[in-house]
């Protein structure tokens, strides 16, 4: 008799959401393998998606796949369809696609070619399609900008996003990867509330003591702005695609679902500024 297969590989677990997803898997006792370019030790397999010699002993004894092909990177697709090619061969079950809010309304997008790559194994999926993260205004370049600056300079006029924290994001994965009943959903996952970034620099000017001062750019000076930081030019038209869906709107809607789904409430932007507030104070 074979023998049954549990294992689940956790692409990106170097990183920053898929760090958080495996050691959730880790504490609570699922046998959980990171996969990355750089392994880092017994519970780590090497895994390049642009080297298909790499995929049968990644994928060896694994039964669910956690799979981020670069989100944002309009080469999405293009990266995983020989990995994604290779699941089937490899009798995985579950797939869990960590893609990107939205992508089941915009076709082009490249995550969403991924989610229909996946989808056309025939294997069991769940895609988990995340907002903006709470993070991106503790991390630089923005908080540097904050600590430097005393601005929050975006081309967002007073569109309202619903910002997310990534460890709910994590949250999220952990569950379409250990709850079956989750398979064939697309979870979109956004924060409790929708706040303009006047609203966010109000809350972040309060906790530090000193003004931030939000600075509305046209795209013209964002694309400037992105030069300036070093950003390439396919990175900048990225970049500004997805604000340019902000400003349409389509970024502005709070949770109603997945805070049910966890059992408890979302993390908040407060929450974000009481274990952040140091990334916005100067050096």
């Amino acid at each position: 008799m074979a023998k049954m297969k549990n294992k689940i590989l956790v692409m990106g677990a170097s990183g920053f959401v898929g760090g958080w997803v495996f050691k959730m898997l880790q504490k609570e006792g699922y046998d959980a393998v990171g996969a990355s370019r750089t392994p880092r030790g017994d519970r780590w397999r090497l895994l390049d998606l642009l080297d298909p010699k790499t995929f049968s002993s990644a994928l060896q004894d694994i039964a669910t796949v956690m799979l981020i092909s670069a989100p944002g990177d309009e080469a999405a697709h293009l990266h995983a369809k020989s990995f994604i090619e290779s699941l089937t061969s490899a009798d995985i079950e579950r797939v869990v696609v960590l893609s990107a809010l939205g992508a089941g309304r915009r076709p082009e997008l490249s995550n969403r070619k991924v989610e229909l790559l996946v989808e056309e194994t025939g294997l069991s999926w769940t895609h988990v399609r995340p907002n903006f993260f709470l993070q991106m205004l503790s991390r630089p370049p923005l908080c540097t900008e904050i600590a430097k600056e005393n601005t929050l300079s975006l081309p967002l006029g007073n569109t309202r996003i619903a910002y997310v924290d990534a460890k709910d994001v994590a949250a999220v994965l952990f569950r379409a990867l250990t709850y079956p009943t989750l398979a064939g959903q697309a979870l979109e996952v956004s924060g409790p509330e929708a706040l303009t970034h006047e609203e966010i620099v109000a809350r972040i000017s309060l906790k530090i003591g000193r003004t931030i001062r939000y600075v509305d750019l046209s795209e013209l000076e964002a694309h400037a702005l992105l030069q300036r930081r070093g950003y390439p030019e396919a990175h900048i038209a990225r970049i500004l695609r997805f604000y340019a869906l902000c400003r349409h709107g389509q970024c502005a809607q709070p949770d109603h679902e997945i805070a049910e789904l966890l059992g408890r409430p979302l993390l908040t932007l407060n929450d974000e500024i009481e274990k952040g507030y140091r990334a916005w104070l100067p050096n």
